[in-house]
């Protein structure tokens, strides 16, 4: 016996995990043994090269199956001994705490069932949770738990110990989360364990569940059977359920409980009645879980499961933040924002829990009217629905969701003005290398992609082997590298180069080389000249920091440690060691070669943000910490930055050899001098406590070159000393150094640091400069006084020959200024030196920062930002103390204001921090305000006479420049006033005001000004630039004057601004300050508000009542203003409602109409399945004016504007809005927002109020008269709307009394302080009281499924009010028309929507398979438990009997319809529309139809046969689609006299009112339609005939004529040219335990397309699950159809036969015999002709069953082939309306071998026939191998004894040798012609194949020559033979 097991082999290689410590690598095409299945994508195997066993991806290898013996038992072990299995799955290598986690075991061995493995986890699940489970009566899979331990740990805390014992096995109890909160730890007893059970590692990082936790050693390995049914469908449902679940939802049933334990006890507190509570009674993820499983709905698992594992890991992150907090180490700011990043998941999780959210208030308490004010009430809504996680788009991990909401609280925590501030923290471990002198290693940051060092380096310096020089920084190694943005991490390397400082060259045989620089001093100290320690390359580091931006989100927590190995030069090459960082960045390998004696670096790092000053005192691990700085300055520099760096990178230098015959070895010394020749101590190399610092710095030597490439970077500390900078400068002396002699200098060159002229700094940038030969005592070091700066002109330089030119030693090096102090412009630091200047030179220096001197291009915009605060400074003493004249003056200004102006241009708004930070912090001058006010006086003055400045542009631009920068010159005023001592006195501030209430005055005359009245348009710019900023404007005023006064400006300013629209920003603009004015200081003082608030409606109402635009452009921009003004009006009305003021509310009444306008036109162009925020801002703003609307008010609205519009119109207006807020509401406010819903349908209900007033006093007299017309749109709104309050599921709370308090408080709390539903009630019944019986009957078309719909309501009242009103309708109509007609009509559509919702309710959790196998399943019972029926039945039959009008015979005859109807639309109704139960829907719907039929409701037959039809249609079956059309067209005739009225279906209009003849004509053209589509022409043209009779011989429409003939040859070309496959038909027969609709019958079905047996049956046993099969072969019987439990299918394929009419036997006509012509397909007939009247309109069908008669086997078999044939004969003929009809009458039909011969025969004559028809009209040569067959396969047949099968028939031999054949031919008179048949056929045959060899000798290609030489030589015998045996016939 053997087994099966599998082996693999990789597809590609895959390198192990060092995180987990049983993956194994593997090599491409490796060959792996013992493969085993691991779960979740993961397998065991070992490898056959190495003999290692571990884990790959499964993906990774392809299967294959080996057969082998199976191993002999193992010995039986003992129970101390673990069983032998796959090794355990690897835990993550971390260390942590013990931790159980439990495990499902796999059950190995046949294939189950998907539902019994998925009850198997409910159940466990269930149990787990403490609950009981539907599904507990199922057969549990075994389950076993075991315990894994990562390392030895110390004892599990309590915590742990608590999750232990609640992972027991299912049939263990476990406590409810009451009794499992006592048994909590303490908060401090669960930190550690937390840390360790719940880290991403174990929880959410999510790699394969088996490889999280280990698997018992006692778990068999699954076995591989399984492996096998993967590949099916409903099997790799249950793997992946059964896998996943199996380690998953045991931790998350457990971790859950944890977390909703704590969430109600001390880790979160919530208050009370919280958004917590409010889903208690709904149920708990982990339920759901179970319960997506059930309905296999991986999607939704899969996203719970993912909210759970996020939920934990922020549990872990509270707790770390917690431990902060306890340390000391942080403040609470984290710890509540974790806190609520949990409690928002929770709320996520209700929302996909469908149930009710209720937001909290700043104060913790549920937010409601009574607590908050409604814009704040929809405020708090919009920003829990922002927060919550949508689950449609959540992650495919919690670790990536775990990311993102870290992502964002991080970003949250930086303040705005470091956001985007990151640091990397780096900490050097560990030097491992040997280099046997002192090293001095620079850690720096390269930016690849623009190829430069962006940072200062860290220097640590070491000894030879490694240890640092300073033992006491051992493990202090560290620095922060500051300043960085997400955007350096593109392309960013940590580069560390290491320099040794030592000897010339290292001699490795030297014994006192190990000793280094221990001898000589450590490698940080300076060397003298005199000594020989020189500094050489190392080798170098590199590491890819490119990914590290991932860890933003992990801020301060460290990676794991990095090793930097370290690189030299390859082949020693000195000169490559400068850009050796770039060879190995780029992966140049043949550059650079590993160095001998080393290990690497190991460096450890982290990421940090905010501001670097804050994180150093805050971070305990960044205390110690030195900052390493970026090399550049930023873009935004604040004010109080202070750096004043100089950054000298020496490039490189190329120099003579002089006379040595090899090259030198070159060393530059470069000294920081004064031009007295004093040293500087400013240069510095490295950061750290070890950098080097003092005044001079030795470069590295390159050894023997003569073009070194040095590439080093020192940092000149520029001093702040005045002009001490611009005297220094650089020198550099050039040394020659050998080994065994003192160092030689051999040339100098200098670089000077400012421009002597200028004083401006040195230009960044390269700079190459001559290298001059030695003055003297230079060599010497006697020069004391730089006299090269005086002798510049004397200086000799060195030269040397390259080829026969003569070139100039040069040194070259870069420069970089870092500095807030020192500018590289002369103009600039000539203004910022201002005082040293003469006024003449002044003048010229304002004027050239200005631009306006020849040549100068003024200042540019980076250096205005960079230099403000030097910048202004100067200004503003400027200003202070040069204030002898405006003319003197002005100029000042033109700068000042020219600089405030870059700051409101959009693109540079980025820098207002800095201003705004300088005039907060560092602006003082206490009189600069009156010299502003002069100078803005001098400009405003020109408004009152535009004429004086047309001469002059550059005044206009001046005017232009501090009209835009307006606003920060109030702000300088205002600051500059506030410092002036002598402006605090009541005169000086009432001066003031005065000065600046003209000012004020003036600007608002600006905004009134004509844009021609100045040049060009700097009006436009002006209103512009001065409306976009006086938001600041009025803030600045509010500190000057009293809230009232800035009203007054305010009102002012927007009277004056202008109604034409200048700019889509210049009404954003407006917009803008109308908000900032709402939110302001202004609008909260109830005068100022008064004073403003008309001016601020008036500019609303003109944004919300544009008229609509064409372009996209405008439609946007026109969107955007209405968003924000509907904003606005939000922010006003909030704080009116806090104010409590109700007077402003007459202010708001012009605006209902425009909220009303807004609403319409949102909810008619919207798509109503998505949140809209304007639609929900437009909604709460109109629905809370009319809350805080008094009568008064509200009647005051109906009265304005009576010219435009009438009282009931605009009544009519604002219901017919609140009727689109009804209708969509839970589009408009999502459903969850329980509270807000309850508030809209309170105002809704006052609205109604309101209206019962008016209708029932003041418009019933007019709409009695109108009523004659039938306009009654303000009543049917009325009552629609009403109605809709009344249907709100939301309001019901019938069944929620004792689950849900929180929701009934919640409803409860309204004004009315009752059910909103009930009062609705009383003013309905107070309504309809008023009217008459015209005026109710004109409602019914709105109100009769309304009133049907809440008739089974569970609230009294409402039921009880909807059976009177229904009952009032059908007395009314009866009362008028003697009939019920019209509520009849609605009754039934209605009744038909009613039940069809009920069951798409009550079914939508039951399996689909439920209805349809179900044994009990009773229309009848189910109907008579309906209220509705009841109502009907009982009810409303008695009061009919009880009224004098309605106790006749008629009306009781319409509930006897009305109860059968009901009947009916059950049956329909009770199947779900989907391709699974299209029968039964089908035969419910002809039932229905059937009945309507009878009853003579066409209008409702013909509706229903459009539902059918558009049902059928989206099932695609276009020929029923189309056949049920025509029920609807039979109906009709081509009669153009008679008008059709509209015709409607489910609300939606289908056809217009029109002639009957043009509604039969669109009807038919659908059809033809439909059945073209489906391919069937033949059907297509019965259509196109009737039409064409129609428009030829009745209404002679000749052109529709040619129309209609052109379709008809379409479709005959295409019946002959189309390739067309037919549905497969099937008999069914049910039998047994069934429903009245299948028990015991047989159906004929027409299935899909070619559609296998066995697929069919497939789709039938699906809903008929328990059903057993019998047999074809089995006749069913008594035992089968009376039984009263078990349910029998018999499925069979058939042949369709014929069309049988009327009592015409279905045996007369069997075309599969009769092939003469007497049947309905004959021979003559082309295929494509057979082939559809095989198929289509028949209702005839058959199928066979062949058996032996004779005990006995005959020497001939053939003799004994006997087949039963079996006719069906269906009620349909088919295709109908439906696939499936009903066998009516069952006939059989003995064959005989020799008629079953016969037809053989026959068939196949008929096939070389039409074979060989076609190979005559082939061209000779060309016939294909597939006519040489057909003609090949029935000769050789014959000829190899096929002849012999029917000689006994002819020479009647058969007549003895099977007397029952001769029985049953001599029958009757249709078998006695049987022989003569089979004599005929084969004459036919022989003719045939002679005429087909014939032809096929001509026809047949070269290559089967020889075979047509075969088929001719067999042809003659067969012929021979043939002959002979035809004549050897006694006929």
């Amino acid at each position: 016996m053997t087994s099966i097991t599998f082996k693999a082999k990789a597809k590609f290689a895959y390198a192990d995990d060092p995180n987990y410590a049983q993956t194994m690598p593997i090599a491409a095409a490796e060959t792996l043994v013992d493969v085993e299945e691991a779960g979740d994508g993961w397998m065991w195997g070992t490898s056959e090269i190495s003999g290692k066993r571990g884990l790959f991806p499964a993906s990774y290898v392809t299967l294959e199956e080996i057969k082998k013996k199976p191993p002999p038992p193992p010995p039986i072990p003992s129970a101390a001994k673990k069983s032998s299995g796959p090794p355990p799955i690897p835990p993550k290598r971390t260390s942590g705490l013990a931790v159980t986690l439990p495990t499902t075991a796999t059950v190995a061995g046949a294939k189950r069932s998907v539902g019994k493995g998925i009850a198997s986890i409910i159940k466990k699940t269930s149990s787990s949770l403490g609950r009981s489970s539907s599904l507990d009566n199922t057969k549990d899979t075994t389950t076993t738990t075991t315990t894994t331990k990562a390392t030895a740990t110390p004892a599990i805390p309590q915590s742990t110990q608590l999750t232990q014992s609640t992972k027991q096995s299912t049939t263990t109890p476990t406590p409810s989360l009451a009794s499992s909160s006592s048994s909590i730890s303490t908060r401090s007893s669960s930190v550690a364990t937390s840390r360790s059970s719940h880290s991403p590692s174990n929880a959410t990082m999510y790699k394969p569940s088996s490889v999280r936790s280990n698997t018992s050693a006692s778990r068999p390995p699954p076995s591989p059977a399984l492996l096998k049914i993967q590949e099916k469908k409903s099997d790799k449902i249950e793997e992946d359920a059964q896998r996943t679940l199996s380690s998953d939802v045991d931790i998350f049933v457990n971790k859950w409980r944890e977390v909703s334990v704590e969430c109600q006890g001390n880790t979160l507190t919530p208050p009370p009645n919280t958004a917590i509570q409010s889903t208690s009674h709904r149920p708990s993820p982990p339920q759901m879980i179970a319960y997506a499983l059930s309905t296999q709905n991986l999607k939704d698992y899969h996203t719970i499961k993912n909210n759970m594992s996020t939920l934990l890991e922020w549990r872990r992150q509270m707790y770390l933040a917690y431990d902060d907090v306890v340390l000391g180490k942080a403040d609470m700011t984290q710890y509540t924002e974790v806190k609520n990043s949990i409690l928002k998941l929770i709320e996520a999780t209700k929302q996909q829990n469908e149930s009710f959210s209720v937001p909290r208030t700043v104060d913790g308490l549920d937010a409601s009217i009574s607590v908050c004010s409604i814009p704040h009430l929809i405020t708090f809504h919009k920003d829990m629905r922002t927060r919550m996680l949508d689950g449609s788009k959540l992650p495919k991990t919690a670790l990536e969701q775990y990311m993102k909401e870290v992502a964002i609280v991080a970003g949250a925590r930086s303040k705005n003005k470091d956001k985007g501030k990151l640091h990397l923290f780096l900490h050097v471990k560990m030097m491992m290398f040997t280099a046997g002198d002192g090293c001095q290693c620079m850690f720096s940051l390269w930016d690849k992609n623009i190829n430069e060092f962006i940072s200062d380096e860290f220097m640590v310096a070491v000894t030879g082997q490694g240890m640092p020089d300073d033992i006491s920084l051992m493990d202090k190694m560290f620095t922060l590298f500051s300043d960085l943005t997400q955007a350096d991490f593109d392309n960013l390397f940590l580069v560390c180069r290491i320099y040794r400082v030592g000897k010339l060259v290292s001699d490795p045989s030297d014994s006192k080389s190990s000793s280094g620089m221990m001898a000589m001093g450590n490698a940080a100290s300076p060397v003298a000249d005199e000594k020989q320690v020189y500094k050489r390359h190392f080798g170098c580091s590199v590491l890819n920091l490119t990914d590290i931006k991932i860890h933003q989100s992990l801020i301060g927590e460290e990676r794991k440690p990095d090793n930097m190995p370290i690189y030299q030069p390859k082949g020693g090459y000195d000169a490559n060691f400068s850009t050796l960082y770039e060879a190995i960045a780029n992966n140049r390998t043949d550059e650079y070669e590993v160095v001998p004696r080393s290990n690497g670096i190991a460096i450890g790092m982290s990421m940090f943000d905010g501001d670097p000053q804050a994180l150093l005192a805050k971070e305990s691990k960044l205390k110690e910490v030195s900052v390493t700085l970026k090399k550049h300055m930023r873009d935004v520099i604040d004010t109080g930055d202070n750096r004043n760096d100089l950054y000298v990178t020496l490039t490189g230098g190329d120099f003579s050899q002089d006379s040595k015959k090899t090259a030198k070895n070159i060393e530059v010394k470069v000294t920081a001098l004064l031009d007295t020749g004093a040293p500087m101590e400013c240069l510095m190399r490295g950061s750290g406590e070890q950098s080097l610092t003092g005044s001079s710095y030795r470069s590295t030597v390159y050894y023997h070159t003569n073009n070194p490439p040095y590439n080093e970077t020192i940092k000149l500390i520029i001093p702040t000393e005045a002009d001490k900078f611009e005297r220094s400068h650089l020198l550099f002396m050039f040394y020659h150094c050998s080994g065994n002699k003192p160092r030689a200098p051999f040339g100098f060159a200098f670089l000077e640091l400012a421009d002597p002229d200028s004083g401006a700094s040195i230009k960044d940038g390269n700079h190459t400069i001559s290298s001059y030969k030695l003055l003297d005592n230079m060599s010497k070091g006697g020069m004391v006084i730089p006299k090269y700066l005086q002798q510049k002109a004397k200086l000799q330089t060195r030269t040397f020959r390259s080829g026969l030119s003569k070139q100039e030693e040069n040194f070259r090096l870069k420069t970089t200024m870092c500095s807030t102090k020192k500018t590289q412009n002369g103009t600039l630091h000539d203004l910022m030196n201002w005082r040293q200047l003469e006024p003449a030179h002044l003048d010229k220096v304002i004027k050239s920062c200005l631009g306006q001197t020849t040549g100068s291009i003024g200042l540019s915009q980076h250096e205005i930002f960079k230099f403000l605060r030097e910048i202004l400074d100067a200004l503003c003493a400027i200003f202070s103390e040069k204030r002898t004249s405006i003319k003197s003056i002005l100029p000042v200004f033109h700068l000042f204001v020219h600089i405030l102006e870059l700051f409101t241009k959009s693109h540079f708004e980025m820098y207002s921090p800095i201003l705004v930070t300088y005039i907060k912090e560092n602006f003082n001058n206490d009189k600069m305000h009156k010299v502003l006010l002069q100078c803005l006086d001098h400009y405003l003055k020109w408004v009152d006479d535009t004429d004086s400045i047309k001469s002059n542009p550059e005044d206009i631009k001046i005017f232009k420049n501090a009209m835009s920068g307006f606003n920060y010159i109030l702000w300088f005023i205002n600051v500059s006033r506030q410092q002036d001592k002598n402006a605090k006195t009541p005169q000086a501030i009432d001066a003031f005001k005065a000065a600046l209430l003209e000012l004020m005055t003036r600007v608002n005359r600006l905004m009134t000004l004509d844009e021609k009245s100045l040049l060009m348009n700097a009006v436009k710019v002006v209103r512009g630039k001065t409306l976009k900023h006086f938001p600041s404007v009025v803030d600045h005023l509010l500190e000057i004057f009293t809230p009232v006064e800035v009203g007054v400006i305010v009102a002012g300013y927007f009277d004056s601004v202008p109604k034409s629209d200048l700019s889509g920003t210049f009404n954003f603009d407006k917009l803008v300050l109308v908000q900032h004015i709402a939110d302001s200081a202004v609008f909260k003082d109830d005068c100022a508000r008064m004073q403003t608030l008309p001016a601020v409606v008036k500019t609303l109402q003109q944004f919300l009542d544009q008229p609509p635009h064409e372009k996209l452009a405008e439609k946007e921009r026109v969107r955007n203003e209405e968003i924000w003004s509907v904003k606005a009006i939000l922010s006003m009305i909030k704080v009116v409602q806090e104010a409590n003021d109700k007077q402003a509310m007459n202010e708001f009444i012009p605006l209902l109409s425009s909220l009303i306008n807004q609403i319409n036109t949102s909810l008619d162009v919207t798509h109503h399945e998505f949140y809209d925020e304007k639609i929900v801002d437009t909604a709460s703003a109109l629905l809370t004016m009319l809350y805080l609307m008094s009568d008064a008010q509200f009647s005051s609205y109906l009265m304005s504007n009576l010219k435009e519009c009438s009282k009931k119109e605009r009544m009519l207006q604002i219901l017919q809005c609140v009727q689109r807020l009804t209708t969509w509401n839970s589009v408009v406010f999502p459903h969850i927002w329980l509270v807000v819903q309850v508030f809209q349908t309170e105002v809704t209900v006052k609205l109604l109020e309101w209206c019962n007033v008016y209708m029932v006093g003041e418009f019933l007299p007019a709409k009695e008269a109108e009523d004659e017309n039938s306009s009654n749109s303000l009543w049917d709104v009325f009552y629609d709307v009403s109605m809709k309050i009344i249907m709100m599921d939301l309001l019901s709370y019938e069944d929620d009394v004792v689950e849900n308090p929180t929701r009934i408080a919640i409803l409860n709390s309204n004004n009315y302080q009752m059910d909103l539903r009930v009062h609705v009630v009383s003013l309905l019944e107070q309504n309809w009281s008023t009217l008459n019986n015209t005026s109710k009957l004109l409602l019914a078309d709105s109100m009769v499924q309304n009133i049907l719909s809440n008739i089974g309501s569970k609230n009294a009242e409402i039921s009880t009010m909807c059976k009177d009103l229904y009952f009032d309708l059908l007395k009314c109509e009866y009362m008028e028309t003697d009939d019920f007609a019209k509520v009849r009509d609605h009754t039934i559509s209605s009744v038909h929507s009613i039940v069809t919702e009920q069951h798409q309710n009550n079914n939508s959790s039951n399996s689909s398979s439920s209805s349809s196998s179900s044994s009990s399943n009773d229309d009848d019972t189910e109907s008579n438990s309906n209220p509705l029926f009841q109502f009907f039945a009982t009810n409303l039959q008695d009061l009919f009997k009880a009224d004098d009008i309605l106790n006749n015979a008629e009306c009781l005859k319409f509930l006897d319809e009305t109860k059968e109807l009901f009947h009916l639309l059950v049956a329909l109704a009770k199947y779900p529309k989907n391709h699974q139960h299209e029968h039964e829907r089908c035969f419910a719907f002809n039932q229905l139809m059937d009945y309507l039929k009878q009853m003579h409701r066409e209008e409702s037959y013909s509706r229903y046969a459009h539902r059918m039809s558009c049902e059928l249609k989206s099932l695609g079956l276009n020929i029923e689609a189309g056949t049920a059309l025509l029920l609807h067209a039979n109906l009709l005739t081509f009669n153009e006299h008679k008008v059709l009225p509209e015709f409607k279906v489910d609300y939606e209009i289908i056809f217009k009112e029109q002639a009957e003849e043009k509604r039969k004509e669109t009807l038919l053209n659908q059809a033809i339609a439909f059945f073209d589509e489906a391919k069937y022409y033949e059907g297509s043209l019965e259509l196109c005939n009737q039409l064409y009779k129609h428009y030829s011989e009745d209404v002679y429409k000749y052109q529709e004529v040619a129309v209609i003939l052109k379709k008809m040859a379409n479709y005959y070309e295409q019946i002959e040219s189309t390739d067309r496959f037919y549905p497969s038909i099937f008999r069914v027969g049910y039998y047994g335990n069934y429903g009245r609709e299948f028990k015991n019958k047989d159906f004929v079905y027409r299935g899909d397309v070619l559609e296998s047996i066995g697929d069919f049956t497939t789709r039938i046993k699906l809903k008929f699950p328990k059903a057993a099969m019998l047999p074809v072969k089995v006749d069913p019987d008594e035992s089968h159809f009376n039984h009263a439990t078990d349910q029998f299918l018999q499925i069979s394929k058939v042949s369709a036969g014929n069309t049988v009419k009327g009592d015409q036997n279905i045996m007369d006509v069997d075309q599969s015999e009769m092939m003469n012509g007497e049947g309905v397909c004959t021979s003559d007939m082309p295929h494509f002709v057979r082939s559809h009247r095989a198929n289509n309109k028949v209702n005839v069908f058959w199928y066979t069953r062949p058996f032996r008669k004779r005990k006995e086997k005959s020497k001939n078999e053939f003799l004994d082939l006997w087949v039963e044939k079996k006719f069906l004969k269906t009620d349909e003929i088919m295709p109908c309306t439906q696939r499936r009809s009903h066998v009516v009458e069952k006939k059989m039909l003995l064959k005989n071998p020799l008629e079953n011969a016969v037809v053989e025969i026959e068939k196949k004559n008929a096939e070389l026939k039409e074979k060989f028809f076609k190979m005559e009209l082939l061209e000779d040569g060309s016939a294909d191998n597939s006519y040489t067959m057909a003609i090949n396969g029935v000769v050789d047949a014959a000829v190899n004894g096929g002849l012999n099968n029917y000689s006994t028939f002819i020479d009647g031999t058969y007549r003895e040798e099977n007397p029952e054949i001769y029985e049953d031919v001599m029958s009757n008179e249709f078998k006695k012609k049987a022989p003569s048949r089979l004599i005929l056929s084969l004459k036919e045959q022989l003719w045939l194949l002679q005429w087909g060899v014939r032809v096929h000798g001509s026809k047949c290609s070269e290559s089967l020559k020889p075979l047509h030489e075969h088929i001719q030589m067999m042809f003659s015998k067969m012929e021979v033979d043939m002959t002979k045996m035809i004549e050897s016939s006694p006929l």
